[in-house]
């Protein structure tokens, strides 16, 4: 069996290779399905769409968790920094085989 990474550790090892590697960071933003393919040997499934925004100097991204009504402990998780426990937001192991890559 392969190693099992969260969601938060997926993302991480893709921010920390596009920081490092110029030609792969390119990738990401222009084509990121084949990008994640290659770096982690993941597939993302046809009807899932990934965007990759770079924060520049003057632009930072905000990402929102999707509409509807957080419960408490929802929102205790959120502002401790956890990620939320719904379909796009899982911070459940994953494995590669059975992975549902949300970013």
């Amino acid at each position: 069996m392969e190693t099992m990474k969260t969601h938060e550790e997926l993302r991480a090892d893709l921010i920390a290779k596009a920081t490092d590697d110029d030609a792969f960071r390119a990738r990401l933003v222009a084509d990121p399905k084949s990008a994640i393919k290659e770096a982690l040997g993941l597939e993302i499934p046809e009807s899932m769409s990934v965007t990759v925004h770079e924060d520049t100097s003057t632009t930072v991204h905000l990402v929102l968790p999707p509409p509807g009504k957080l419960n408490d402990a929802d929102l205790e998780a959120l502002a401790a920094g956890h990620t939320m426990r719904t379909s796009l937001y899982d911070s459940t192991p994953l494995e590669h085989e059975h992975i549902q890559v949300r970013f």
